[in-house]
């Protein structure tokens, strides 16, 4: 069955990103939550879309100096306890990669020892950033964001595979039978994003993706509930 993914948790209600919309998220019964995070200037993973916050530069400032609603990643770990995560790496041109890698890495290790059974997925449109964690860990778990048009003369799926990524992030308009035949040939997950509208939702079912990112969880599960009755 589709899976349904809130992202940036259950916003129409509540503030995107914050801990009262990933709590929404689980209320809802969705069955992910993607959510964005940026590396602050004291290497605190904070979870917010922009690059500003209130015209404040994120990876410019301290996270203690951030408003109170931009949580940080520990806390939503620590609210979600087991609910899957499929966590954005933000990045600009100021951007450390070596460092984002190491203290994400680093996050990760000590999540696990508290439960084993946590291991999010950690996502980005930018393929170095994911080359770089591949390269420190062979456990972390990847998927590639992409809106590539021509995914097809750029060779994308032999790249992806070359460098062991899980999972691929197509934009909903990419994708087609051709594109899902690809993706199965390599064992990758398939997470749609952003779908919010009925008619492309049912379309997908017909597809099979694994996952629907979406800002209307109810919705999407109404959908795949009545696909998978059908079927």
């Amino acid at each position: 069955m589709v899976q349904v993914c809130a992202h940036r948790g259950v916003c129409y209600a509540h503030q995107e990103n914050t801990l009262n919309a990933f709590s929404a998220a689980i209320d809802h019964n969705a069955d992910s939550i993607e959510l964005d995070v940026w590396l602050s200037k004291d290497n605190k993973f904070v979870v917010h879309h922009d690059k500003t916050c209130n015209g404040t530069d994120i990876e410019s400032e301290s996270a203690s100096e951030l408003p109170s609603f931009v949580p940080g990643l520990q806390e939503v770990f620590s609210i979600c306890e087991t609910m899957p995560l499929n966590i954005e790496l933000k990045i600009s041109t100021m951007t450390e990669s070596d460092r984002l890698a190491d203290e994400l890495l680093q996050v990760l290790s000590q999540v696990k020892k508290k439960s084993s059974s946590i291991n999010p997925l950690i996502s980005s449109f930018d393929l170095s950033v994911l080359q770089n964690l591949r390269q420190r860990s062979d456990e972390i778990r990847l998927g590639y964001l992409s809106t590539h048009q021509n995914w097809e003369t750029t060779h994308l799926f032999k790249t992806l595979e070359r460098h062991n990524l899980q999972a691929i992030h197509p934009h909903y308009s990419l994708i087609s039978s051709e594109f899902m035949k690809k993706a199965r040939e390599r064992k990758l997950d398939v997470n749609v994003w952003t779908v919010n509208e009925r008619s492309i939702a049912v379309d997908l079912m017909g597809y099979e993706v694994d996952a629907i990112i979406t800002d209307d969880v109810q919705m999407v599960k109404e959908v795949a509930d009545s696909y998978s009755s059908q079927v």
